[in-house]
């Protein structure tokens, strides 16, 4: 039961820590139509990093995956910034295997990997309602986390599914935001 408590206490630490990471980031717009390369330079917020060798064992699962060309996971900031092609793993799948990865404290415990977006006009009134109802319908998507200040928004995916970011930022489009992967 403790142990429960602590992840859930540390996971929505790190959320909240996240919102203020997003500030510092580099804003750098991406194209989401078809003819975008299939490289996607995005951040991941990190959930379950408990001490700084976790940093190690998450960066060593995500370079073994297919597809991946570079990782550096970052204990002071909790975030994980991912190339990867996603022609060969989509992102969901890749915050799917960031969960999946054995954690260094055992079974009971885990890594989490939420795809943040750059989303400029989401400070706007109902802009943050908009996004959340687009983004909860794209199936594979679990939970959306709004940071209107930050300009940005988590997204958290469910199990199965192949989202991609493209897909995201396409569904944002629709509802007249324009978006990018937070690189």
């Amino acid at each position: 039961m403790k142990q429960q408590i602590w992840t859930t206490a540390t996971s929505s630490a790190a959320l909240l820590w996240f919102a203020g990471a997003l500030t510092a980031a580099d804003p750098a717009p991406a194209a989401a139509d078809a003819a975008a390369p299939s490289t996607v330079k995005a951040t991941f917020l990190m959930t379950g990093l408990h001490c700084p060798p976790c940093t190690s064992t998450v960066e060593r699962s995500i370079k073994s995956i297919p597809g991946v060309r570079s990782v550096k996971v970052d204990w002071t900031t909790k975030n994980a910034r991912v190339e990867f092609d996603e022609k060969q793993i989509a992102a969901q799948q890749l915050s799917n295997r960031i969960a999946t990865t054995p954690h260094m404290m055992g079974g009971t415990m885990k890594y989490g990997g939420w795809l943040a977006l750059k989303v400029p006009e989401i400070a706007a009134e109902g802009n943050g309602d908009k996004a959340k109802d687009a983004l909860t319908k794209v199936k594979g998507v679990d939970k959306v986390s709004i940071y209107a200040a930050q300009k940005s928004i988590g997204v958290s995916f469910s199990a199965e599914g192949q989202v991609t970011s493209a897909q995201l930022i396409e569904a944002l489009k629709g509802t007249g935001l324009e978006a990018s992967v937070l690189p």
